[in-house]
């Protein structure tokens, strides 16, 4: 039916020990939901590490987009 590589994969699915990490950092660095800190940190990328850019890109990618 579908040829396309990427319709064929499984959704990356979240670890169980990586489950809410992102959503506990965004609120305890005082944003309001994990949706807006993904956007924050995705438009300044410079300014966080590198795992908190990651788990911004899910969030943005998959998590939010659901709304």
């Amino acid at each position: 039916m579908y040829s396309s590589p990427f319709l064929k994969k499984d959704f990356p699915e979240i670890k169980e020990k990586n489950k809410g990490k992102f959503t506990a950092w965004a609120k305890k660095n005082g944003f309001k939901d994990a949706c807006s800190a993904a956007s924050a940190v995705m438009s300044k990328k410079d300014d966080y590490s590198e795992e908190v850019v990651k788990m911004a890109n899910y969030a943005k990618n998959f998590g939010c987009k659901r709304k």
